[in-house]
């Protein structure tokens, strides 16, 4: 059978879980329907999404239509999620937009329409929920016109009263968008030659699948309604692209699943080449790998399989393979380019209520982490604390929710700061010498430090040589130095310099590595007090859209919120600004657009980098560490 992967996307509510559960039930995948409400569908699989009625991961099903198998990619559909549907994306050969027929298309409908734009993907708008009263769909025409595409056309004719009635569109004018871009069809529509609706149906799926026209179908999810003719659109629009290429191995993991039976399960879409069980694979990364058990989706089900074809999803039961990882031959990945996870932006310490849960919540974290690439959590190496890194607000709270029903864990979590750091304003150097009060250490070192450009990271040199100072004393430089990294002048973490090791001197046989190592860090704030630190802050690019009477308000605030707008334009009865914010200020900013423009203001962003902050330094409490604290503080006296 043909395989087609494809991804159901929405606004929260418009409908893309119960569509899925149409196109199972419609397609004899499943005997009964589920329903959200009710909390029986087959992708909502967490006691979380049921609760909320969002999807939160990506679930994946399948089922039957003629000589076709479709893969169902359940993408999660809330804003703090978009890495994930970025990489579920990935695996896509087409898309369903769901819009709602009463809403219209919403805030996260463009958000959504822009990363499938992003990445290329052929995409269908459902019009989902056309049983509802109050219906205007030319309105709704209008709005996907306005704010999605003007490459639409609607491939239905919907008559609603009394009953719901959809066809086939007949008249010619109505693929006026289809032949005005065939030079052959508009000389012949010109001419007045026939054109056969054939003929102008092939033309339509072609540009659909090179992304330059997105057509328009119509129904109810719920009631069953167009689904049937939606299921023919995907089998004879969408095709796997890996088909009649080479058999070489390809596949990519773009979700990982811990059940709770404690089964670590890895999905995977194969490009190319076959997947057989008791394979042995060599992975990207020099790390073997067993197929020991595999399943794939089948008719509403995960089914055993022992082998898979091209274009196949796959679900592994594995503990080595990760997000991301490639098996096979990374070079025939297609959309490779899109798939970098974003840099986290904020951070929180959480805390079990109970202390003798603290092993079960790492336990808990390193599960969670292990699904969610935009989750960091780290131990601190003096006060161990636990500290959690993310992207957004939304996605703290699911991860409490999840410690707390799935876990079954009640923690503390503080009020999440932007993740601030400092970077070296000048060149600077500084030395301290053995046996020169007040140094305690056994050791002298020499560190140079050179501001890079923004975004470089950090380089590490050592210019002693090893046959003056042996291995572990300069690896034990190069940790002391890391640790002193870890809390610039104002507290945060340092990056963007060249930390040059270029002076050392040791007595034996008294010294040791652990002298190295605690006097590390103290050379380096010396030398970054003479630098300097400039502090950095994650910065977003950001696109707004507004009705067209709020431009002077949007413009005129913007600076409250150290936005800069470097672009005004208008379409239609928008005016669309385009600039950057600070990450810390685009809650705020949203919230107020949305207040004073009663809801019709959509904020796209991307996360742009970081840059220096132009507002007040920002201090972050010193980390104490009784060992060194003393010695720094005899230092800062003399300095």
């Amino acid at each position: 059978m043909k395989i087609i992967n494809i991804g159901i996307l929405a606004h929260v509510d418009a409908g893309k879980t119960t569509l899925t559960e149409s196109l199972l039930y419609v397609s004899g995948a499943i005997a009964q329907q589920g329903s959200v409400d009710k909390g029986t569908t087959r992708t909502d699989t967490m006691a979380l999404e049921r609760q909320r009625g969002i999807t939160i991961q990506t679930a994946v099903t399948s089922f039957e239509w003629n000589d076709y198998k479709i893969n169902i990619v359940d993408t999660p559909g809330h804003m703090d999620f978009l890495a994930e549907v970025y990489r579920s994306l990935a695996v896509l050969d087409g898309a369903i937009l769901v819009i709602s027929a009463k809403d219209g298309v919403q805030a996260q409908t463009r958000i959504l329409f822009h990363a499938l734009q992003e990445m290329n993907i052929p995409t269908i708008i459902f019009i989902n929920k056309i049983d509802q009263n109050g219906i205007d769909l030319q309105r709704v025409y209008q709005d996907i016109r306005e704010k999605l595409t003007d490459d639409m056309i609607v491939m239905q004719e919907i008559s609603i009263s009394p009953d719901i009635s959809i066809k086939a569109i007949s008249d010619a004018e109505k693929w006026d968008i289809v032949i005005a871009e065939n030079d052959e069809l508009l000389e012949r529509y010109i001419a007045g030659d026939f054109l056969d609706p054939h003929e102008l149906e092939c033309e339509m799926r072609r540009r659909t699948r090179r992304c330059s026209l997105y057509p328009v179908y119509h129904g109810s999810a719920k009631g069953n309604i167009g689904t049937e003719n939606l299921i023919k659109m995907i089998t004879e629009t969408f095709f796997t692209e890996t088909e009649n290429r080479p058999s070489e191995l390809c596949g990519y993991v773009f979700k990982v699943e811990h059940t709770e039976q404690k089964k670590r399960l890895v999905y995977l879409r194969l490009y190319q080449g076959t997947l057989r069980l008791r394979d042995t694979l060599l992975l990207s990364k020099k790390k073997k790998v067993k197929i020991t058990e595999m399943s794939i989706p089948a008719n509403g089900e995960m089914i055993p399989a022992d082998y898979a074809c091209p274009g196949e999803i796959v679900v592994l039961t594995n503990d080595i393979l990760e997000l991301n990882s490639v098996l096979g031959n990374e070079n025939l990945l297609p959309r490779k380019e899109q798939l970098d996870n974003p840099i986290p932006l904020l951070r929180t310490t959480v805390t079990p209520q109970k202390t003798e849960q603290r092993e079960m919540l790492l336990n808990a974290l390193t599960e969670i982490a292990d699904t969610d690439p935009l989750l960091h959590f780290e131990i601190d190496t003096v006060t161990h604390e636990i500290i959690l890194s993310f992207l957004g607000k939304v996605q703290l709270e699911i991860i409490y929710s999840l410690l707390e029903e799935k876990y079954h864990l009640e923690v503390k979590m503080n009020e999440p700061s932007v993740i601030y750091l400092e970077r070296p304003l000048k060149k600077a150097e500084d030395t301290i010498h053995i046996e020169v009060p007040p140094n305690p250490f056994w050791a002298s070192i020499g560190l140079e430090i050179t501001p890079l450009p923004i975004g470089s990271g950090i380089q590490y040199e050592s210019k002693v040589s090893l046959g003056y100072l042996n291995q572990s004393f300069q690896n034990a430089v190069m940790e002391g130095v890391r640790y002193g990294l870890e809390q610039g002048l104002y507290g945060w973490e340092v990056t963007d310099c060249k930390i040059c090791f270029r002076y050392g001197v040791y007595y034996s046989p008294v010294s040791t590595p652990a002298d190295f190592r605690l006097l590390a860090p103290i050379v380096l704030e010396q030398a970054l007090k003479k630098a300097g630190t400039q502090l950095l802050e994650p910065y977003l690019s950001f696109t707004l859209y507004a009705p067209q009477e709020y431009l002077a308000r949007a413009y005129n605030d913007a600076p409250k919120y150290h936005a800069v707008i470097e672009r005004v334009s208008q379409k239609n009865d928008e005016v669309i600004l385009a600039g950057e914010i600070p990450a810390r200020h685009i809650g705020e900013y949203r919230r107020d657009l949305n207040d004073y423009t009663n809801g019709r203001s959509v904020c796209l962003t991307e996360i742009k980098g970081y840059q220096e902050t132009l507002e007040e330094p920002v201090f972050q409490p010193r980390r104490p560490n009784d060992r060194l604290d003393k010695v720094r503080h005899m230092f800062q006296k003399i300095s």
